[in-house]
């Protein structure tokens, strides 16, 4: 976020992902994270000082220490050897770097899809993906319409629900508005 950590890349990456894995999701404080991945010697930290934080048994998750920014998933690759996953949020460019499929795609959150028409996957290791594009159809997700998906069910309330907060956030700020 403030720009210290500052890296370069070297190659090509292998992919760039939706990642819905909840760690991910967890990690980057969002419904889907979007990391370009890239072989560990491919990537080389020239500014600032990251922090790596063991999130589980081989797997270090980098952030930058004064602010906070959220920066890499590290690991073991398997058949491609050590890995260095950049958040593409950290970019110069994010728009330059297209991600190219979802995964897993069964761990995302039901109120969240992605409406592209990139294939979904299981799994990294899955051969084909089960399908391409969001389940919902135009039918499904038009607030206009009738609410035929659970999906959209959901969306619905909690889009209401979200309203009211929203309202009774707004009267709040009203009432304190100095401390915004």
């Amino acid at each position: 976020m403030c720009g210290t950590v500052r890296y370069e890349v070297i190659g090509k990456s292998f992919a760039v992902v939706h990642c819905r894995y909840s760690s991910c999701r967890r990690h980057t404080e969002a419904p889907v994270g979007s990391p370009e991945g890239l072989k560990k010697d491919q990537v080389g930290f020239t500014a600032g000082e990251r922090r790596i934080y063991a999130s589980s048994a081989g797997v270090g998750r980098a952030f930058y220490g004064e602010c906070g920014t959220p920066l890499t998933w590290e690991g073991d690759g398997g058949e491609l050897g050590p890995l260095v996953e950049l958040h593409i949020s950290t970019f110069d460019d994010p728009s330059a770097f297209v991600p190219q499929l979802h995964l897993p795609h069964d761990e995302r959150l039901p109120w969240f899809e992605v409406a592209d028409t990139l294939p979904r996957y299981h799994e990294w290791d899955d051969r084909d993906p089960y399908r391409y594009g969001p389940d919902a159809t135009i039918e499904d997700t038009d607030c206009n319409g009738s609410m035929t998906s659970p999906g959209h069910r959901l969306h619905h309330e909690a889009r209401m629900s979200r309203d009211v907060e929203f309202r009774t956030r707004s009267v709040k700020k009203i009432e304190h508005s100095s401390e915004y």
